[in-house]
């Protein structure tokens, strides 16, 4: 019998967000206890309506909470959504008939957290300005979070948003870093997990969205991604915020991990969002000591399996 995970899904809600969300809404072994959202991909707005259509249409009734409209430094950096100007293709699929709760997300992580001590897990799907923020506000209740699943840094490759930062860090390394010293177990899932083997080709994206149950509504919430992609020689999608959920829900697919020490560059320049990982039991010529390890980072998973297993899920509806 799986472990049973009680989390609250923070969201910056963009197509590969919602493949994420029904992968938890789908998965035994996953319990979601809310699902929170923050500006990211979209505006605030955009990405909260998005997460409710997405829960709506996996059938889930899970409560939605708004955060975060800015970083948490309150310095916007400039991005585009790559998934069209309402984050899901611009398929006409966004069309919740719930609406979003009047708690404010932080407040609803740090009651949560309260009520389940050493229980509540938190897995993040983009920026992490919500948690930070949470963090800033009562230190010692989120110090009694079980664990951060993150998708985010480049892991051990390279970059989306710059050559060496990955988008969800990039667009609020401040709140990365303040997450990283928090001291709870993290997780994290990097954007070199997300290569070849776990792409949908262009011909399987075809068969999607005249495919059965939920595959049409990822199909289409990525239509503009592969536009994107095709543009940069790639035909196909990749869909990170899946893999990483991936991570969580099937307890087989991960297959190995490094415990190391994270460290997030918040300064200003080119390495700007670049975390760089010190892996534990590792002697750097230059600097004999460094952190004690405060992450563990997936480097090895089953990546040939997930589109065909995110595709039996999605296929179900």
């Amino acid at each position: 019998m799986s472990e049973l995970h009680k989390i609250i899904i923070d969201t910056d809600t963009g197509g590969d967000d919602a493949a994420a969300l029904i992968l938890a809404v789908k998965s035994p072994s996953v319990e979601i206890l809310g699902v929170t959202v923050a500006a990211g991909n979209v505006c605030l707005e955009q990405a909260t309506k998005n997460a409710l259509a997405t829960l709506e249409a996996a059938g889930s009734d899970v409560k939605v909470y708004p955060g975060a409209t800015r970083p948490f430094s309150g310095e916007e950096r400039e991005t585009f959504s790559v998934y069209g100007n309402d984050g899901m293709g611009d398929a006409g699929i966004v069309n919740p008939k719930k609406t979003a709760e009047k708690e404010n997300a932080i407040d609803f992580i740090l009651k949560t957290v309260k009520e389940n001590p050493g229980q509540v897990e938190i897995f993040a799907l983009g920026p992490v300005t919500n948690v930070a923020l949470a963090i800033r506000k009562d230190r010692e209740t989120m110090k009694q979070v079980k664990r951060i699943w993150s998708m985010g840094t480049a892991g051990f490759g390279p970059g989306n948003a710059t050559p060496v930062a990955e988008f969800n860090v990039y667009k609020d390394a401040e709140a990365y870093s303040v997450m990283l010293g928090l001291g709870v177990p993290v997780t994290v899932i990097g954007l070199d997990m997300d290569d070849e083997p776990t792409w949908v080709s262009e011909e399987r994206w075809g068969q999607m969205l005249e495919g059965k149950g939920l595959q049409p509504f990822i199909a289409k919430a990525t239509g503009k991604l592969l536009q994107f992609k095709k543009g940069n020689g790639i035909n196909a999608v990749d869909l990170p915020d899946a893999v990483a959920m991936a991570c969580l829900c099937w307890d087989d697919f991960v297959l190995e991990t490094v415990k190391c020490f994270g460290s997030c560059i918040t300064a200003q320049g080119e390495t700007h969002g670049l975390v760089i990982f010190y892996k534990e039991g590792f002697t750097y010529d230059s600097m004999p000591k460094i952190g004690e390890a405060n992450v563990s980072v997936v480097v090895k998973a089953k990546k040939n399996e997930f589109v065909d297993r995110l595709n039996e899920v999605l296929a179900k509806g």
